[in-house]
């Protein structure tokens, strides 16, 4: 039996659905940007890997999501290999690869819009833009800027992190979506 949402359920419903279709996203896969009309933005680009935060990629890869989402991956992906004694081509199973994307610069432009969940919603617009980029490779990590250069988060971003971790499979400041 489903329930309706109760009114401040609704109302916040309502919110996100209207800040959802407010985002602008600029860029391609390689660094890109999300921008909530005159509130804030948040900004990054794809990584190698997280060399600041590997004992928490090393955590997430033992998890049942990266572990479900790597043998997906791998039964329905292949790849194109080459014997090259007989110069035969064949197809392999695909290597699951997750892509590694950071966010390396988020503002709220005006003082009166921080600490009302703006900040929240425009990391989520990000996660959701690093998916999509990252949807063919079965797997996204999403990380801290500290992650790649060992600094740069601030108080207030760490505190969105903090946040968001309770709404993603994540360790530290890194999330793992399986796609």
């Amino acid at each position: 039996m489903s329930r309706k949402p109760h009114g401040s359920s609704l109302l916040r419903s309502y919110v996100r659905e209207v800040l959802t279709e407010s985002f602008v996203h600029s860029g391609g896969p390689n660094y890109f940007r999300v921008d909530l009309h005159n509130i804030g933005y948040a900004q990054g680009g794809e990584q190698l890997r997280f060399k600041e935060c590997q004992s928490d990629v090393d955590a997430l890869m033992k998890t049942p999501e990266f572990i479900e989402a790597k043998e997906k991956y791998e039964a329905n992906n292949t790849t194109k290999e080459i014997n090259w004694d007989t110069n035969e081509v064949y197809d392999a199973p695909a290597k699951f690869r997750p892509r590694f994307y950071e966010v390396n610069n988020a503002w709220i432009t005006d003082e009166t819009n921080r600490g009302k969940g703006h900040g929240k919603e425009i990391y989520r617009a990000f996660i959701e833009q690093a998916a999509k980029y990252a949807k063919n490779y079965g797997g996204v990590f999403i990380g801290a800027h500290h992650c790649t250069l060992g600094s740069g988060t601030s108080k207030a971003a760490r505190r969105v992190w903090k946040s968001l971790s309770k709404e993603y499979t994540s360790s530290g400041d890194v999330i793992f979506i399986g796609l």
